[in-house]
């Protein structure tokens, strides 16, 4: 065998090694991380990183209150819930089977388990207690219906709402999505969360579930709209919507859509004169133009029947060309 060949096998070898080690890595550091404590209360097990006592009771005071405040929507019922508090990127994307996807928690809702990045490693900009409050709704969702029945989207969608995790800029990148034609096509929504193409757009999947949410709630009701979320404990999602509102998952998606002009108006009117606060003006200016065309075609039509009605007046009061009656009198 020449040299070229053993070199190649042995590279061959060692990255295969490397693979296996890195896989096994992921599967068994979940439990091998040393530097970590427990608190328990109530229904909650806080697994935090030692010495930080301080954010561990804060983050009980939160899931406590958060327990309280959904118990009339969600109640948690008697199983407990696990929290894992993360004080490295390292130890995040072990325990959450997540490598670079952007985010701050994760939840396994069947299991009831949850785990977050500590305040230290997260992005600036973003809520720690909204996280918890949002991963928390994830699972007491698969407590109160069937995780099956439940599309991504709407789960997402709830969660934010729920968890007051609001993403205020969700309405502003929506509107941006409307205008720049890259919203997420209903069929492929809930993929773009399992496997997005980009964090733009596993970011957009989000904007997009949460304002789609709110528009069911404002089209049904609030009482209504969690008769459907209950629902979804025995049926699908198509089943329950098109039972409550007659509507399909697509047609919802349709009606959504077109009711986005607004969304865009309204944020251009807030952010400032812009190049996005000319698009959307052009928009709102096609869509005007187009209402009014319609007006003009509506109003054209009565008077075409105004007209026709008219006519056939003149018609009924008007003396027949031919008598009958003299015919009769002629033979």
């Amino acid at each position: 065998m020449s040299s070229v060949n053993r070199i190649t096998r042995r590279k061959a070898r060692a990255r295969f090694v490397f693979a296996v080690s890195c896989l096994l890595f992921r599967i068994f550091a979940p439990s091998g991380f040393a530097d970590a404590a427990t608190f328990r209360e109530g229904l909650f097990t806080i697994d935090y990183p030692a010495g930080d006592e301080t954010l561990a009771h804060h983050t009980s005071a939160v899931l406590q209150a958060a327990q309280r405040e959904f118990a009339r929507r969600l109640p948690a019922g008697e199983q407990p819930v696990n929290i894992v508090i993360c004080g490295s990127l390292a130890e995040f994307r072990a325990r959450a089977r997540r490598a670079q996807t952007p985010v701050e928690g994760v939840a396994d809702p069947q299991k009831g388990w949850i785990v977050v990045k500590a305040p230290p490693i997260r992005q600036e900009a973003l809520d720690y207690d909204g996280t918890v409050r949002h991963e928390l709704v994830h699972v007491l969702l698969a407590r109160n219906t069937d995780p099956a029945f439940l599309p991504r989207w709407l789960d997402e969608g709830i969660a934010m709402t729920v968890g007051k995790d609001f993403r205020y800029e969700s309405m502003f990148r929506v509107a941006r999505m409307y205008l720049q034609g890259r919203l997420i096509a209903y069929p492929s929504l809930n993929f773009a969360f399992v496997a997005p193409y980009t964090d733009l757009e596993f970011g957009d999947a989000y904007a997009q579930s949460l304002s789609m949410t709110r528009y069911l709630i404002d089209r049904m009701g609030e009482e209504p709209f969690w008769e459907l979320v209950y629902a979804l404990k025995t049926n699908d999602f198509p089943e329950a919507l098109r039972t409550r509102t007659g509507l399909t998952p697509l047609s919802f998606y349709e009606q959504w859509r077109r009711s986005l002009w607004k969304v865009a108006l309204i944020s251009s009117l807030v952010s400032g004169f812009s190049i996005f606060q000319l698009m959307a003006g052009l928009v709102i200016l096609a869509y005007w133009r187009k209402y009014r065309r319609g007006q003009q075609v509506l109003r054209q039509w009565e008077e075409e029947e105004e007209d026709s009605t008219l006519f056939l007046w003149k018609v009924e009061d008007a003396e027949p060309p031919y008598s009958w009656e003299d015919a009769d009198e002629d033979e």
